[in-house]
């Protein structure tokens, strides 16, 4: 293809197909006129289920045993999206997923043929001497990406808005009930830390329309481009935002990082923790970038904070149509 030239429809293979990110994932590309095969440990919830797209259940990245060579055959590009935020027994940890994920995905694209792009969704922040786990790891798969030799890009987000996204319900239980699992009210808003930590929260729409663009045309092969909303915002910023459009009225809490750091492998118990030692290390750090990269390799005007948390937490009172606004 000539530079910026639209390539025509592929078979697109989207790993990790079921959670939050990757169902807009599917969506967007089936609605590019794209065939998708979604694959992942289970199949989507009804909720998330794209009746255009063909879904593959029983894929663990961790075990290249259920990467099926099959799964491979006659696709043009691979989009690696299986991810985790927390680490959970044995079979869910950092290096598994993120690392020997990857390292698999990527020995399953180079043998089959047909592949000619891996498209990788990272994050913000990974680095080999990040503080956390959760960025080193991410910041490993993304070497692996890089020396696969496969003509790749890779999508750098920072916190990702979305309705039904991870993130926006655990801010939702923060605000609610002080992050604890029970479906009480609680007195404050606890914030870790004094809470000015910088976030350039993205809407998924946005991520998909530069996932779109990436898959479909070549203006970002062999390169890392960093995601990311109009807006900085600080934690404390993003708790304002949440509680006003819940409704809540209640003053916020700020816990010093080390007492967090105390209190957290008490929470890690917990079956959804409020947080992990791990995101706090994260915490140390503004998770910002310049995206004037994306603009111009993707020709994307991202939403501002406010009008992605408009489409991700309607305001109470508010007719709820967020989840349905995917693109």
């Amino acid at each position: 293809m000539q530079g910026g030239e639209r390539a025509l429809y592929m078979r697109v293979l989207v790993i990790g197909a079921s959670g939050f990110v990757g169902s807009y994932a599917v969506q967007a590309l089936v609605e590019a006129g794209h065939q998708v095969i979604g694959a992942s440990r289970t199949l989507p919830e009804q909720s998330r289920w794209i009746a255009e797209a063909r879904y593959v259940a029983g894929v663990d990245v961790g075990d290249i045993a259920t990467l099926a060579p099959g799964l491979f055959d006659n696709i043009d590009v691979v989009v690696h999206l299986a991810g985790i935020i927390r680490e959970r027994g044995e079979s869910q940890t950092f290096q598994r997923i993120h690392v020997d994920g990857t390292k698999n995905i990527v020995a399953r694209a180079k043998a089959a043929e047909s592949v000619d792009k891996l498209i990788y969704i990272s994050a913000i922040g990974s680095d080999a001497d990040a503080p956390s786990k959760y960025s080193r790891t991410k910041s490993l798969a993304e070497d692996l990406v890089i020396d696969s030799g496969l003509p790749f890009v890779i999508l750098r987000p920072s916190i990702i808005l979305g309705a039904g996204g991870e993130f926006s319900a655990q801010m939702r239980d923060l605000v609610l009930h002080g992050g604890l699992p029970v479906d009480l009210p609680f007195p404050v808003i606890p914030v870790p830390g004094d809470g000015r930590t910088q976030f350039q929260p993205v809407h998924a729409g946005d991520l998909m329309r530069c996932l779109v663009a990436a898959v479909g045309l070549n203006v970002a092969d062999n390169a890392t481009v960093e995601i990311g909303g109009s807006t900085r915002v600080t934690f404390n910023e993003i708790l304002d935002a949440y509680a006003s459009r819940l409704g809540v009225r209640k003053p916020k809490l700020h816990a010093p990082l080390p007492l967090l750091m105390a209190v957290a492998p008490f929470l890690e118990l917990l079956p959804n923790p409020p947080v992990t030692r791990d995101q706090l290390r994260n915490l140390s750090k503004d998770n910002v970038c310049d995206i004037a990269d994306m603009r111009r390799r993707f020709k994307v005007e991202p939403l501002s904070f406010e009008q992605a948390m408009d489409l991700t937490v309607p305001r109470a009172g508010a007719a709820s149509g967020g989840k349905a606004c995917r693109t």
